[in-house]
């Protein structure tokens, strides 16, 4: 079984982005394929010992002072030590990716102080730096993560591992863009594995701006389908083709049958009811589709489950019914990065305005530029009409945005124009329609705007 094969199996139990125990490590976080090291399903040797993600300081100079860590929101309880396995508690994410048919490379810069061995010495380094990007990424420390695996790349620049890994590592933080790119590299590394197909599939469900969603999900579709082929009692691959297809617009008994084939392969697997749930309510079977969510509730028993059912309900505007999902999340992994930001988003749409900006702002504070804390901070503040601190907040957001997100953050800085506008203050809506238009230059209406408000 090939490296990025055993490391898929991991996350299985993470559900339709990560819920099945046959995923590598997504992450530490929501792991979607991948995650926290269980027993027996760890990605290096049994022979090679863990090693602490950070490099030893030097004898000659003094040990830097340990970060205070942030604490997480008091509305939050402090994690209790669970009587379940850390498979079922942490469950992982980490390994999907390909975007468009461009050929896509992510190039390393060599570290200096990092010497490439050969032969069994490169195996024994790759191994070390894999265990301590999934260490990392489990403390949530992101750039020690990837730093970790980019490293694994270049030792061993042949073994998808450590690709797969940056594609869990973005993915735990939602930098669609990022990690397609690394799982279409993954695939290209190993065209036959099953579960970068479904992690590709899966990125490319996300509900991003893009000018290309029909391509993207039909693209979807066919990752799905490919990963049936390849593994055709995967119960994640049959969800995610429902999930597609779904999209697609195609809502009728063959999803239903994708959906139903992913319980009947197994029956603990939450996601897949959330998802015929939903299918069911969209045509119209209120009473089936309501016991169908009792079930995905009722079988989220991890907090990778949680987020994923919480993220169905979400996608129907079902948020207050997410919120005690999301909370209950984490009470046991109250750093999750996807949990935390999900319930920033339950909230403002409830116009629980002090709650949401509070679970944002703890994102923030280890991760200040994340953009779409930034960005959901961004709207928050526009929904109450503080326009200065939407500005503000959009602005870190920006510097961070990725093409697939453009529009949406220039829809965002529109709105903000139109709120200066109404508020008698064209200067400071000309300049929201200015960044707005550098964000997306071909929506004609903004011009108009822009013109309007330099007429004062």
């Amino acid at each position: 079984m090939s490296g990025l094969m055993r490391l898929t199996i991991i996350s299985v139990l993470f559900s339709m982005s990560a819920v099945l125990a046959s995923g590598q490590d997504l992450g530490s976080s929501n792991k979607l394929f991948g995650g926290k090291k269980t027993g027996g399903t760890s990605s290096k040797p049994k022979t090679v010992k863990k090693v602490v993600a950070r490099a030893k300081s030097s004898p000659s100079k003094p040990k830097p002072v340990a970060k205070k860590e942030a604490t997480p929101p008091k509305a939050i309880k402090t994690a209790r030590p669970s009587t379940q396995s850390t498979a079922a508690t942490k469950p992982k994410f980490t390994e999907f990716n390909e975007a468009k048919p461009k050929k896509v490379e992510i190039t390393i810069g060599q570290p200096k102080d990092l010497p490439v061995p050969t032969g069994k010495a490169a195996d024994v380094l790759f191994e070390k730096l894999i265990a301590n990007g999934n260490s990392a990424r489990d403390d949530r420390n992101y750039s020690s993560a990837e730093t970790a695996y980019k490293k694994a790349r270049l030792v061993k620049p042949k073994d998808s591992r450590a690709v797969y890994g940056l594609g869990n590592l973005f993915n735990d933080q939602q930098r669609w863009e990022d990690a397609e790119i690394s799982y279409r590299t993954a695939l290209e590394l190993e065209p036959a594995n099953a579960v970068a197909h479904i992690a590709l599939s899966y990125v490319l469900t996300q509900p991003i701006a893009a000018p290309n969603l029909s391509d993207r999900y039909e693209e979807a579709e066919n990752l799905a389908r490919r990963a049936i082929q390849l593994s055709p009692s995967n119960p994640l691959a049959f969800d995610q083709l429902g999930v597609a297809m779904e999209l697609r617009g195609l809502i009728g008994a063959e999803t239903e049958n994708a959906y139903r084939t992913a319980i009947r392969l197994d029956a603990s697997f939450a996601p897949a009811y959330a998802h015929l749930g939903r299918l069911l309510r969209r045509r119209g079977l209120n009473d089936e589709s309501a016991a169908a969510y009792e079930n995905a509730i009722r079988r989220s028993n991890n907090v990778a489950t949680k987020i994923l059912v919480a993220d169905v309900m979400q996608s129907e505007q079902r948020f207050a019914e997410s919120e005690q999902l999301l909370r209950n999340a984490l009470n046991d992994d109250p750093k999750n990065p996807s949990a935390l930001l999900m319930l920033g988003r339950a909230l403002t749409a409830q116009a629980k305005y002090d709650d949401a900006e509070r679970f944002l702002r703890f994102i923030l504070e280890s991760n200040p530029n994340a953009f779409l804390a930034n960005s959901l901070l961004g709207s928050l503040y526009t929904r109450q009409g503080k326009f200065d601190l939407a500005e503000n907040a959009l602005l870190r957001a920006i510097r961070f945005v990725s093409p697939l997100e453009k529009r949406g953050l220039a829809l965002q800085f529109e709105m903000i124009g139109d709120g200066y506008m109404k508020n008698g203050s064209a200067r400071d809506a000309e300049r929201s329609y200015r960044r707005a238009i550098a964000l997306d230059a071909e929506k004609e209406s903004l011009a108009g705007k822009l013109a309007k408000a330099q007429q004062g």
